[in-house]
């Protein structure tokens, strides 16, 4: 049996195209257009939960970079961010971002949007990183997850 390796960066996707990078656009994205105000309250409340370990508000710790105006490069629009596969985060609480982002995934497709993990091991030129992110300018093929 051959089993792979899983990768080392993980990125949330969905079906939507990413703006400048030859890939798909990221959760993230997906967010902005996701609408629970039809949603059933068990639903708003587990993407609350969900959400909660990403929000500036929570508890999650993760640092948002400021990549506007003059930061905000060609290099930078094309680039994508991925999580690193074994990064935690601050509150012990909070485990693995990958396994808080997984949740924060089934919530946003369950309120109607697909969203979908890819992995990879080599993710391109990094831009910008701390612990548990990488924002990298791809080198090679993104892996496609539609």
């Amino acid at each position: 049996m051959n089993r792979q390796k899983p990768g080392q960066f993980v990125r949330f996707v969905c079906a939507e195209n990413h703006r400048a990078a030859d890939a798909e656009a990221g959760m993230f994205y997906a967010i902005d257009d996701l609408d629970l105000t039809d949603a059933k309250g068990s639903v708003q409340r587990a993407f609350g939960e969900a959400w909660y370990w990403f929000s500036p508000q929570g508890k999650g710790g993760l640092y948002r970079p400021r990549l506007k105006g003059k930061a905000r490069t060609q290099t930078v629009r094309r680039s994508l961010f991925w999580f690193r596969a074994e990064a935690k985060f601050f509150d012990r609480r909070g485990g693995l971002v990958v396994d808080r982002a997984r949740e924060l995934a089934a919530v946003v497709t369950s309120a109607g949007i697909e969203i979908r993990e890819i992995q990879a091991n080599d993710v391109g030129e990094h831009v910008w990183e701390d612990d548990r992110q990488v924002l990298a300018l791809p080198t090679s093929p993104v892996p496609r997850a539609f």
